[in-house]
């Protein structure tokens, strides 16, 4: 009888283990915990987008003429699995690589308004940076202010003046440094227009008032104001403290990451769901990872890409779920082994 009691006891637990293993919610929640301690949080929620809504968004972008956006969802599919719709696809494929009226368009929009949605009049604002006209105008504009002890725009200040040692850097590395300037021309424009989230403007605003040297800051104006370019970085240098410095050129190499995955659109895209300097650096992270795949899953999962958000809720109900069902499992055995031990008391002795 010892045997048999110890061979259910055995089966008992080995079918406890087994039903866990294969219980759906506590699979589930393991690999969504394996993801996360990943920082995977755009492929969880990707995991959770029905296979139609892709067609649906691409459709939306066919509409709406938005040619990178239609091409990013057609790749992110295919690398998926996930069918569409044949005339969709030729539509896809049908569209022009270059649309010439929007260059143009563009280009003006840039000049008149200092606003850009593509390349084309991104182009024009890293014109005006990189060859120190928009970064030098922007210092002494905001530079003059402080000196003269009025309201200053610390963020614009701050990214003038990295921008103009980044756009050494660019020259000297024969363009190896240009993401970096790109992602500061590109920040400081979006403040320019008002696009760029508040959060992060005043995040990155309040680090640059933090520590300003005047005497280095007057000496910075005065050769600014005479176009003495080449002698700036040395006064520029002390400018801000390297804290903030550091802070700025991140934010810079964080956006120069994320136009190398789609250009202004991803950009753009990340504005919309970041709203500090760590938000960047996790939307930059998503960027390398899905390449140009990531305007699209910027469109899908939104700021989905920065944590588990609503998951959560989905989750605690697998977790909960998998909770009840150990409790249930662990009851049916303590209730098992309490009737074979009642069984064994009432054998005869010597049985």
């Amino acid at each position: 009888m010892r045997y048999l009691v110890g061979f259910w006891r055995l089966l008992t637990i080995a079918a406890f283990v087994g039903g866990l293993a294969l219980s759906p919610e506590v699979y589930g929640a393991l690999k969504v915990a394996r993801l996360a301690a990943q920082g995977a949080f755009a492929e969880i929620h990707l995991q959770q987008v029905p296979p139609e809504r892709y067609g649906e968004e691409i459709g939306a972008a066919l509409a709406a003429g938005d040619a990178p956006l239609a091409r990013s969802l057609v790749a992110l599919a295919g690398d998926r699995g996930i069918a569409l719709s044949p005339d969709q696809l030729a539509e896809v494929a049908a569209l022009p690589a270059v649309d010439l009226s929007g260059v143009l368009a563009e280009g003006w929009n840039c000049l008149v308004n200092g606003d850009f949605e593509s390349e084309a009049g991104f182009a024009c604002v890293i014109a005006a940076d990189i060859s120190g006209v928009g970064d030098v105008r922007d210092l002494l504009g905001e530079g003059g202010k402080a000196v003269a002890g009025q309201p200053v725009d610390y963020l614009t200040l701050g990214l003038a003046g990295v921008g103009l040692t980044l756009s050494a850097s660019t020259y000297a590395s024969l363009g190896g440094a240009l993401p970096l300037r790109a992602g500061a021309s590109f920040v400081k424009a979006a403040h320019r227009v008002g696009k760029l989230p508040r959060g992060l403007a005043n995040e990155i605003g309040r680090a640059v008032a933090r520590g300003i040297d005047r005497e280095a800051l007057d000496e910075t104006l005065a050769l600014a104001a005479a176009l003495r370019l080449d002698d700036l970085q040395r006064p520029l240098s002390r400018v801000f403290r390297p804290a903030s410095t550091r802070m700025m050129t991140t934010l810079a190499d964080d956006f120069g990451t994320i136009a190398g995955a789609g250009g202004v659109k991803a950009m753009k895209a990340s504005l919309r769901v970041a709203e500090s300097s760590r938000d960047v650096s996790r939307v930059a992270k998503t960027a390398r990872t899905y390449g140009d795949r990531f305007i699209g899953v910027a469109k899908l999962v939104g700021r989905g890409m920065l944590g588990l958000g609503e998951l959560l809720f989905g989750m605690l109900g697998w977790l909960l779920g998998a909770l009840g069902w150990i409790w249930g499992m662990a009851s049916m055995l303590l209730r098992a082994l309490s009737r074979l031990g009642r069984r064994r008391r009432a054998l005869p002795a010597g049985a």
